[in-house]
């Protein structure tokens, strides 16, 4: 019977360098897509495709022909079995092979014939599978499977293209005094988190949160006060930012958001107070704030995947939270729609 198979032991490290890549759920690129025509077209396959594999599904960045859909989760996907064990995979007749014996998807697909094999960092750590399907069975005995080895290496050497490019773009998107992700990098962010919480079918959340009374503490105690607080401020929504998806953003001046994956209204409110409660409680001065220090008022706007509005209307929404938490007396967290104060 099928059992899924444990991560790898570098699994930390592999998905650390995946998620600095940038790739996940992006849209189809001609690079990759060039490696998978031709892995198709040299074995003369049915299909062959190119997949990032995560904590919890893999991704296909690259589909030569109809037949795989986008994603799949993790422990459903065959592939998972060459992140685990590092090494190529081929499997004759997937219907009949006793490693797959009970798997919950083979079945289910019109393919019998598989091969793959690891995308692997120079550490050794494997992040991705290139494979190909034919919908008919075949004899394994005989198959070469050294020109997909290479084009895998071929993938591989675009992808550390691909991230480092992403390194220097993630230089342009970050804000200089808080080290947090800027508004251009959060444009792109919260762009590529709606289309994954439509494609999985999960929620997301957005806060928006700004300093109480910012300008009068620039005016009392100076610029360098007020840089002060925002730095801070910085750290305490870096710490929030826990998971690999969630975005922690200056927004611009002294307003700042968070783009919270798979998380409902709920879940957004529990780290809204945290980030709140965590700002009050470094007790940075402030001649004119509420008891005397620095403190925010927060704004959030949640959505199911079915009715997640455009990037501008969530942001909207979050920003009519924020000025209802404000209106409402300021160090608080309000929820859009229902106003939930706190």
């Amino acid at each position: 019977m099928f059992a899924v198979p444990d991560p790898p032991p570098n699994e930390a490290e592999r998905l650390d360098f995946l998620y600095s890549c940038g790739i996940l759920d992006t849209p189809r690129d001609e690079r990759f897509d060039r490696i998978t025509r031709l892995a198709s077209a040299f074995y003369e396959a049915d299909v062959a495709y190119l997949g990032f594999v995560d904590d919890r599904y893999q991704w296909m960045k690259s589909v030569s022909a109809d037949g795989v859909p986008p994603w799949i989760e993790r422990e459903r996907s065959v592939c998972q079995i060459v992140i685990a064990s590092g090494q190529p995979l081929v499997i004759g007749d997937m219907w009949t092979d006793p490693r797959l014996k009970g798997h919950p998807v083979v079945r289910e697909l019109p393919f019998r014939f598989y091969a793959g094999v690891p995308l692997r960092t120079d550490t050794g750590a494997v992040v991705a599978s290139l494979c190909i399907l034919k919908r008919e069975p075949r004899n394994v005995e005989g198959f070469d499977i050294g020109v997909l080895s290479d084009l895998g290496a071929l993938a591989m050497d675009e992808l550390e293209l691909w991230r480092r490019n992403r390194e220097l773009a993630r230089l342009a998107e970050t804000d200089g005094l808080t080290g947090l992700t800027n508004r251009r990098g959060f444009d792109a962010a919260l762009d590529r988190s709606i289309r994954r919480a439509r494609r999985t079918g999960t929620p997301l959340s957005l806060l928006m949160l700004d300093l109480d009374h910012f300008k009068l503490l620039n005016d009392t105690l100076g610029r360098q006060a007020g840089d002060h607080a925002l730095r801070r401020l910085g750290e305490v929504m870096r710490a929030a930012a826990q998971r690999p998806d969630d975005v922690a953003v200056r927004y611009g001046g002294e307003e700042f958001g968070l783009i919270l994956p798979d998380t409902d209204s709920r879940g957004a409110h529990r780290v809204a107070e945290t980030i709140r409660t965590s700002l009050a409680g470094l007790r940075l001065p402030h001649p004119l704030g509420i008891d005397g220090i620095v403190t925010a008022s927060i704004g959030i706007a949640s959505s199911p995947a079915e009715t997640l509005p455009e990037p501008d209307i969530l942001i909207a929404q979050a920003d009519a939270a924020l000025y209802a938490a404000k209106r409402a007396g300021r160090n608080r967290t309000a929820v859009h729609s229902a106003y939930v104060l706190s």
